[in-house]
């Protein structure tokens, strides 16, 4: 982790969980009392394959704290091993750190690229105002949908992840 000099001190690289959490709350006094979505926790818990986030944010934009914090707040909430999530602060202008961004295409922050079953599924980033958990959430679940869905016939996929609470027909495998 570096710390950039200039008028405002941001973090760059990558940021635990913890420091997240104390930059939101130092950002803004009124997170030390957020609680995620429950809608999103109900979605989130019960997630049984692998997934990864990986959060590209700047520290020094309470939005982006923000963000990142009730992620950590509903991951840590949610007691799931099944999920994990980085952080990683960036510079404003994207220039720091370069390989981390340059590996990851990152273009604009923040950035949320979620990773199911070890790979990337898709990207968010979100707007002030959003309920980070709620889309995230509900992004996870049509993620996997539209995949098992353009893996129906594969019952190899079928066999070793888990689908039960996909919205699929998938009477082929489960009648046998």
């Amino acid at each position: 982790m570096a710390w950039r000099s200039g008028q405002e001190e941001a973090l760059v690289g990558y940021l635990s969980k913890d420091k997240i959490v104390a930059l939101a709350t130092a950002a803004d006094g009124s997170f030390a009392s957020f609680a995620p979505s429950s809608n999103a926790l109900g979605t989130l818990v019960t997630l049984v394959d692998p997934v990864h986030v990986r959060m590209f944010l700047v520290a020094s934009r309470p939005d982006d704290l923000k963000f990142a914090g009730a992620l950590c707040r509903a991951f840590e909430a949610t007691g799931n091993a099944a999920l994990s999530a980085e952080f990683i602060g960036v510079a404003k202008e994207l220039s720091e750190p370069a390989a981390i961004i340059a590996d990851n295409g990152v273009t604009e922050v923040p950035e949320v690229i979620v990773y199911w079953l070890g790979v990337e599924v898709g990207r968010l980033h979100p707007k002030a105002g959003v309920v980070i958990e709620e889309d995230l959430a509900t992004f996870i679940q049509q993620s996997r949908a539209q995949i098992a869905q353009e893996m129906l016939l594969d019952n190899e996929f079928f066999r070793n992840t888990f689908h039960s609470d996909l919205p699929l027909e998938c009477v082929r495998c489960h009648l046998r």
